[in-house]
Order: C-alpha cells, then sequence, then structure tokens
C-alpha cells in the first residue's frame, strides 16, 4: 500500500523527488525510501531517469492496465453511483473514465457502470465548464501555473497555483483550491465562477507545508477562515433524533454525549457558520443550538421568520394562485 501512495507522488512531481524528499513526503527513513525506489523500479515497473539526486520518471509514463478485486471494483462501482447523483452536468472526461474502467469490472457489475455513465451523459452541458476543468486538471498534474479570470465578487484575473479540486455536496459544486500567487494566500474557487482559464509556461512546488487535510481539518464542507479561530458550536438533538446523529460521523471533530433523558449533545469545531446553518435547520425542531449565543439567535430569527410565513394557509394558498 506504500509503494502505490508513493507511486502517487511521483506522478505527482514533474521534476522528480529525491530519497530525502520522498522520505518526508511520507515519513520514513531516507534509507527506507531508497529500498522503496528499487521496489517502484522492479515490482511496479515504474522507468526512473535519475538527474543529480531526484529520480524522474520517464515522461509519457502512466500507471498500467489494473485489475480489480470485486471488493475493489463494487467501491469504485459506489463512487460512480455518488458521481451520477450528484453531478449536474456533464463532464466527457468523467465519462470516458467510467466506460473505461467498466472494461475491467466484473461483468456482471458492467451493465450498472455503463448505466452510470449514460446517465452522466444526460446531465446539462456547459463548454465552459469542461474547458475549465480540462485546464485546471492538467496544470494540477503538471503543477503548472494558470491566469485565471474570477467573477464574484466582482471580476479579477489572479495568477493561480493549482493545488487540489475538490468536490462538494453544498450546491453540487467543484472547487479548485489554488495558492494566489500576488497575495500568497490559499483560496478556494468555485469552477462554475470561472470565466476564463489558461495554463502559463511557469512550474511551481506546491507551498512549504501545504496539505489539504489540515486546510479543511475544521471546514463543515469547503469554508475555511484565514483570520479567525474555529469556532465551537454545541447543539442538543431531540431522543428521536439522536439515534440517527450517532449512526454517523457528520465532522471529524465532533463529540457526542449520551444524555440520560434521551437526547444527545454535539460538540464541533468549524471554521465557518455558514455552511453548518442550512444542515442545522435542516433537523428543524429535534435540533436546538446552545452556543455560540449569537448562532442560536440566528436561528430562533430565521425560525420566526419560517413561522410568520406559514401561519397562514389560506395567505400561502392565496400567493402561489
Amino acid at each position: 500500500m506504500r509503494l502505490l501512495r508513493e507511486q502517487r507522488q511521483f506522478q505527482l512531481a514533474p521534476h522528480g523527488l529525491s530519497s530525502a524528499d520522498l522520505a518526508g513526503r511520507m515519513g520514513i527513513s531516507q534509507r527506507q525510501a531508497q529500498r522503496d525506489i528499487i521496489a517502484l523500479e522492479c515490482e511496479l515497473g515504474m522507468p526512473f531517469v535519475k538527474q543529480g539526486s531526484r529520480y524522474r520518471l520517464v515522461p509519457g509514463y502512466f500507471l498500467p492496465p489494473i485489475n480489480f478485486s470485486v471488493p475493489e471494483a463494487v467501491a469504485v462501482l459506489l463512487s460512480a453511483r455518488l458521481t451520477a447523483r450528484f453531478a449536474d452536468r456533464f463532464n466527457p472526461f468523467v465519462e470516458s473514465a467510467y466506460e473505461k474502467i467498466g472494461t475491467v469490472l466484473p461483468e456482471p457489475l458492467r451493465p450498472v457502470i455503463a448505466e452510470v455513465a449514460d446517465s452522466l451523459g444526460e446531465k446539462r452541458r456547459d463548454d465552459l465548464y469542461v474547458r475549465a476543468f480540462m485546464t485546471l486538471a492538467s496544470a494540477w498534474a503538471e503543477r503548472r501555473k494558470v491566469e485565471l479570470t474570477y467573477t464574484l465578487p466582482g471580476r479579477f484575473t489572479r495568477t493561480v497555483w493549482p493545488l487540489f479540486l475538490e468536490p462538494s455536496l453544498s450546491g453540487h459544486a467543484l472547487y479548485l483550491i489554488g495558492f494566489e500567487e500576488k497575495r500568497r494566500v490559499v483560496r478556494s474557487y468555485k469552477l462554475d465562477r470561472i470565466a476564463d482559464v489558461r495554463p502559463t509556461e511557469a512550474h511551481f512546488d506546491p507551498p512549504l507545508g501545504f496539505s489539504v487535510g489540515r486546510m479543511l481539518a475544521h471546514s463543515w464542507g469547503l469554508w475555511t477562515s484565514d483570520d479567525e479561530s474555529p469556532v465551537d458550536v454545541e447543539l442538543l438533538f431531540s431522543p428521536a433524533a439522536g439515534a440517527r446523529v450517532k449512526e454517523t460521523v457528520w465532522h471529524p471533530s465532533q463529540k457526542l454525549d449520551q444524555l440520560a433523558d434521551g437526547r444527545v449533545r454535539m460538540r464541533v469545531l468549524v471554521s465557518s457558520l455558514i455552511e453548518i446553518r442550512p444542515w442545522v435547520l435542516g433537523w428543524g425542531a429535534d435540533c436546538q443550538v446552545l452556543r455560540p449565543v449569537e448562532f442560536a439567535r440566528e436561528i430562533a430569527s430565521v425560525a420566526d421568520a419560517m413561522a410568520t410565513m406559514y401561519s397562514g394557509s389560506s395567505s400561502v394558498q392565496s400567493d402561489i394562485a
């Protein structure tokens, strides 16, 4: 398993890695890294070219044909089903990827993934979105800087280093996580709001210590805050909702307490209240915000507004008419 992760590290390093680089990324000794490089060559057939102390993959090398075990094939199928359910537009690269994967799956699973590919082909078309995805995917893989024109807020063009592409369930959207060169900060960019993106000839190395996992550690989805500490949110769920709450890990930081009366108390540390707000409201009267107090008041205000809106069923019907 470690060799496969190391294989990925070399694929994401167009300028190559030294044994010390690999050791640092994997958290192993340099001697172990040297042994692993030999294993990558001999066992996985990775063609290296050595330049000084760095090992670089031969240009054009890509993954060899893959064989899946049945559990692995089902795992791939589950990812395809999630993509089909939550993708809101056509992406020819996703469609073709699943078509190719389908050729190496066990026969009973092939019709299912073929159906997924067909359903993706029926999504709405957006040529600008596809071009942005294609450009950013290539630039990410090649560690190439891009000139990106963004439309919200306002309209601006920046030089950005593509560090990661991350899907978000909220809004069924795809985001670029990129390092903005001028301001020297990592930001997220929604692909729907990218008006234009062009690759440059300049390459980059990721900012020292950058990790998507650390960046999103306190994010409920993708929202992060550079200037503020995580917010400590405490929620109280009714006995009816408590059982459902305990079934799922909603956030890495969550702590659950089962109370004697059947209610469940949850504490989470989140970067921002913006993304967790719809989730809290979705539980209705089964979820009470205990803190922060300002957040509890905000939820109460929304609840009051909704109660006023629905207070007269006849007025609602007349508005619709």
